[in-house]
């Protein structure tokens, strides 16, 4: 079943980004995109806030929980937001996971998780602060981010 539409993700990946805008304001701000869904998303989301914002927000990339050789994440010299982005969150694991490898956390002013879909079922105690959808899913259930080429196509869900 298809969840959101090519149209949809992009309308709701416009308002996070005014959410962040609103969020943020005048934070210099991280956008780090989780594995290559969150990653694109989060590329989209920095295009957005480029044009809402005086400034271009700083993008990385971390894989399964832990910063790629070449793309690591600096602690913040100013008042910086660091927001985390993901296609969807389920139990909170990779995120949990990101969170243990950025040294210098507690620095961040404000840390913000941001989710296409949040489908329930946490088991870390993280709870995602921008949502595109909420959808309610039983465990055999699966949601997933489909992309072409490096654009969001739709999202789906299937069963086992």
């Amino acid at each position: 079943m298809i969840l959101l539409n090519k149209e949809r993700i992009a309308r709701t990946l416009k308002r996070i980004s005014m959410q962040i805008a609103e969020e943020t304001k005048g934070s210099h701000i991280h956008l780090i995109g989780m594995n290559k869904r969150g990653l694109i998303l989060a590329t989209i989301l920095q295009e957005h806030l480029s044009e809402i914002l005086d400034t271009t927000p700083e993008l990385f990339n971390l894989i399964d929980g832990l910063p790629e050789e070449s793309d690591p994440i600096p602690a913040p010299e100013q008042p910086t937001a660091l927001i985390f982005v993901d296609d969807v969150i389920f139990s909170g694991g990779t995120i949990f996971r990101a969170m243990n490898q950025i040294d210098e956390l507690r620095k961040y002013e404000k840390i913000l998780i941001t989710v296409l879909i949040d489908r329930g079922h946490r088991k870390y105690p993280l709870l995602a602060s921008l949502v595109g959808e909420k959808v309610p899913t039983k465990l055999k259930e699966h949601v997933e981010l489909l992309i072409d080429g490096d654009k969001p196509d739709k999202v789906i869900l299937t069963t086992d």
